[in-house]
């Protein structure tokens, strides 16, 4: 039984990939000047076609488009995972984890800045059914309190308490934003230590602690070509609890006199071979690029399943992302081959 729910989540993973946005579709989409042009070329796509089928492409506006684009990726998911019956369900778990963190942090932007009316417009109430906690109760909350009430009994209020304030100019979002993802990092470590073992267990450590290397980098590079932040603060700020770069490795990147030498710790990386053969364009560029040839190469080659989803994953994110750039790029009126250098295919 295991192995034909396996081999169902394969399939079906496979052939969402299959029915991906080609280098066509990017051509085409580069074409239009409106977001209703966007919402109708969508429209016929057999990709959106059932989610996209009754919305007006006159009325809707960006940010509607954007969570109906991603109610399209996560019903895709949701129908792979309801295959899943091993005792393994929980790693597939774990991408409603990030979302509900996303949702969280957006929520307390919402509280610093009062102003609820946009993450109450762009609400995913698709995602409603799958969270641990009520969504619009959250998306909400106006003060910490309201907010540490509505995530009673989660995972996520053992967090935020640490952080309570009762004045939204005191709330420290980068250091909250900080302890979800460190939370979620060790769940992650810990559901691929509890179900795997030997070459697929390898791979999908490396598959993640790649991802968590990369974005330690581009955050680097940020914090000191943009923010000019010290050592300590950007050490705070990165991932380096149970990753394989070494700290002090860590402190080389940071203590780099040139923001711009940071690119050549992904060259000289063991994540080399997934660069773009045009070299280095500017980081976050190459960090997406690295993890799509790495996710393309396994949804290509493994035939374990947790591999191929996880693949998945990481290809919807770009592909949804290249959607965003397009879409952003029209909204403000960003010249199309500069929309193009963003997208990634």
């Amino acid at each position: 039984m295991a192995n034909v729910a396996g081999n169902a989540i394969i399939t079906k993973a496979k052939a969402i990939y299959r029915n991906r946005l080609k280098p066509e579709d990017y051509e085409e989409l580069l074409k239009y000047n409106s977001i209703s042009d966007i919402v109708g070329y969508l429209k016929r796509n057999q990709k959106f076609e059932n989610t996209l089928s009754d919305v007006d492409e006159y009325s809707i506006h960006r940010g509607q488009l954007e969570n109906m684009i991603r109610k399209s990726y996560f019903d895709n998911l949701t129908r792979l995972v309801k295959f899943v019956s091993t005792p393994d369900k929980k790693f597939y778990e774990l991408d409603m984890i990030r979302r509900e963190i996303e949702i969280v942090l957006s929520s307390i932007r919402a509280v610093i800045s009062a102003s609820l009316e946009s993450s109450i417009r762009d609400l995913p109430m698709f995602f409603q059914k799958h969270a641990s906690f009520d969504i619009e109760d959250v998306t909400k909350a106006m003060t910490m309190r309201d907010l540490l009430e509505s995530l009673k009994d989660t995972r996520y209020h053992t967090v935020l308490e640490r952080f309570y304030t009762d004045l939204p100019e005191e709330i420290r979002y980068s250091d909250i934003e900080y302890a979800l993802y460190l939370q979620y990092h060790e769940i992650v470590l810990e559901r691929i230590n509890k179900y795997y073992k030997g070459k697929n267990h390898e791979i999908l450590m490396n598959m993640y602690q790649s991802k968590v290397e990369v974005e330690n980098i581009v955050k680097i590079y940020r914090m000191k070509k943009f923010y000019n932040a010290s050592g300590p603060d950007i050490m705070k700020a990165i991932m380096t609890e149970d990753i394989r770069m070494s700290k002090q490795k860590l402190r080389e990147l940071i203590n780099a006199e040139d923001a711009d030498d940071i690119l050549q710790a992904l060259s000289d990386s063991d994540m080399s071979e997934y660069k773009d053969e045009d070299g280095f364009i500017y980081i976050e560029y190459q960090a997406g690029k690295i993890k799509y040839n790495l996710a393309k190469r396994f949804m290509y080659f493994s035939t374990f399943p947790p591999i191929v989803y996880n693949a998945l994953l990481f290809l919807n994110d770009i592909e949804r992302t290249n959607l965003f750039n397009i879409i952003e790029g029209i909204r403000y009126d960003i010249a199309k081959e500069d929309i193009k250098k963003l997208l990634i295919y």
